[in-house]
């Protein structure tokens, strides 16, 4: 019987030796916070990104988000053709008042990252060429209609003084231009407290498309039917 018992004692011990063993031998998962969205910084950022959400006080007469304005499904959708790269967007709302500007929301689709150019010897490597930016549009907010109508027109002023092709092209009832040169084509539109310019580089789609694509894209960020902007283009 005090054998039996002996036994016993040994295999609870030896148990509970192995049960302490396997235990501190495993490794402690650390638990990791995750990053919100209000740490991030401010700037220029990718829409892949969560953005935060437009502040409902905002005074600067712009949303605060691309897609606010036009996915990069509605970008696809308009220039049908693929388009490959990065969404960047560039938001500011810190602009000296004598401009007249309260904020501007710019963005960026197809950006691709400049290639590394490799320096021959020691000498110091000349800066890559940066890619061309495929589709661009821009939204600024004015402090009145009126200053934002002479943004247009001092646009239009330097553009020619430059010898930059322009040409007058309605949308919808609102006078725009359209603006031209070796790079790229524009067109710039006025709206009531907003001025927009669209920009698409040469090449992106066919030549007698630009002007198609650009009035396109333009009406669908002022929030007008294609079949009406089309009508009176």
């Amino acid at each position: 019987m005090s054998r039996d018992r002996t036994a016993a004692a040994v295999v609870v011990f030896v148990a509970l030796t192995l049960t302490g063993c396997s235990n501190s031998d495993e490794p402690e998962v650390p638990v990791v916070p995750t990053e919100s969205s209000a740490s991030r910084g401010s700037g220029e950022t990718d829409d892949a990104v969560a953005e935060p959400t437009p502040s409902p006080t905002s005074t600067t007469g712009v949303p605060e988000l691309c897609e606010e304005l036009a996915t990069a499904g509605d970008v696809a959708q308009i220039l049908e053709v693929p388009m490959r790269g990065q969404t960047r967007r560039i938001y500011n709302d810190d602009h000296l008042e004598e401009s007249g500007r309260t904020g501007r929301l710019t963005c960026r689709y197809g950006v691709r990252s400049a290639p590394d150019t490799p320096s021959p010897g020691n000498r110091p490597s000349a800066p890559a060429r940066q890619p061309r930016i495929p589709l661009e549009f821009s939204v600024s907010g004015y402090v009145d209609a009126e200053v934002a109508a002479g943004r247009i027109t001092s646009t239009v002023d330097a553009a020619q003084a430059a010898g930059t092709t322009v040409k007058a092209q309605s949308v919808a009832g609102r006078d725009g231009f359209l603006l031209s040169d070796k790079e790229d084509v524009s067109f710039i539109v006025a709206d009531d407290i907003r001025t927009y310019v669209v920009t698409l580089a040469h090449r992106v789609v066919p030549r007698k498309a630009e002007r198609v694509v650009l009035l396109a894209m333009a009406e669908h960020l002022l929030g007008i039917p294609s079949s009406t902007a089309s009508a009176q283009a």
